[in-house]
């Protein structure tokens, strides 16, 4: 009986010890420069059957969210704190939609192909969107879209040149929305070997087997500049577009990361692909 009961009291506590020690990989970043335990949400919601294929997300105003999703010409209201869609807006017909994004009331969407929807928010549930063209094309694979420094910012998840400027690497563009023009010079890029070079030291997470870029969003209260990937990590450049910090992702949690924005006071969302399953809204909190 003693015996047994030493052997129940061993086994419970090696189950609290292997629960309590994540793996060293999720957790080799500076809280300082990414002040979020981003492998430990706050919640964690499941999210409509409809937006099983969500590709962008976006602030749209309190407790509400904008997104997209890859197939249908829709944009979503999502309530932020239950995940509930509260409104829908057919813009387009169906084809790759990859992000969202608002500035000055006015609604952008991007394919990713880089064909973007332009269309003021009102009370219709559908709208017809004006199209605005611009150099990027498939090669690129444009999936991030963000307001970065003020200026409508596309990401290519593939190759950063367009028009044979010779970029290599990934690279961000910005459009200027009053002329409709894509501006010809990258506002940033980067290579996976400066990414590479940069965890080249570390213990754990210390190699890395692509980088993708999904989405974008600009820190509301520092100005860094968050990069999410479907390769589990997130890059976070500071507002000179210099690495900041990479953090590896726990794919248990963000199985297929694509959307990502923040509230004004530095609440990080994250929409993960559904991947067969239900989409989910990850919440982060920002340390105080």
């Amino acid at each position: 009986m003693r015996l047994l009961l030493f052997s129940l009291l061993l086994g419970l506590v090696f189950y609290r010890c292997t629960q309590s020690q994540p793996d060293p990989a999720f957790i080799d970043y500076d809280l300082k420069k990414v002040p979020y335990r981003m492998n430990e949400p706050a919640h964690v919601i499941p999210l409509h059957y409809d937006l099983e294929e969500i590709s962008g997300l976006s602030f749209f105003k309190k407790n509400t969210l904008l997104a997209v999703q890859d197939e249908k010409g829709k944009l979503f209201f999502i309530d932020s704190k239950t995940g509930k869609i509260t409104k829908e807006v057919k813009f387009g017909k169906s084809g790759d939609y990859e992000g969202v994004e608002l500035l000055d009331r006015q609604i952008y969407v991007t394919t990713s192909s880089g064909t973007v929807f332009s269309f003021s928010q009102n009370e219709s549930t559908e709208v017809k969107a004006p199209i605005i063209k611009t150099p990027f094309s498939i090669k690129n694979d444009v999936e991030g879209l963000g307001l970065i420094q003020g200026r409508l910012t596309f990401l290519s998840k593939a190759s950063g040149e367009i028009e044979n400027n010779g970029v290599k690497g990934k690279a961000a563009y910005t459009l200027d929305v009053k002329s409709g023009k894509l501006r010809p010079n990258p506002l940033f890029s980067f290579r996976m070997k400066e990414l590479e070079d940069f965890i080249s030291g570390r213990d754990h997470f210390n190699k890395l087997r692509d980088f993708d870029p999904s989405g974008l969003a600009e820190h509301p209260l520092n100005g860094d500049i968050y990069i999410l990937t479907a390769d589990h990590a997130l890059l976070v450049l500071t507002s000179e577009f210099e690495i900041k910090e990479l953090v590896k992702l726990n794919r248990k949690i963000y199985k297929q990361p694509e959307g990502i924005c923040f509230d004004p006071k530095g609440k990080l969302y994250i929409s993960n692909e559904g991947d067969g399953a239900r989409a989910k809204l990850i919440i982060v909190d920002l340390i105080q």
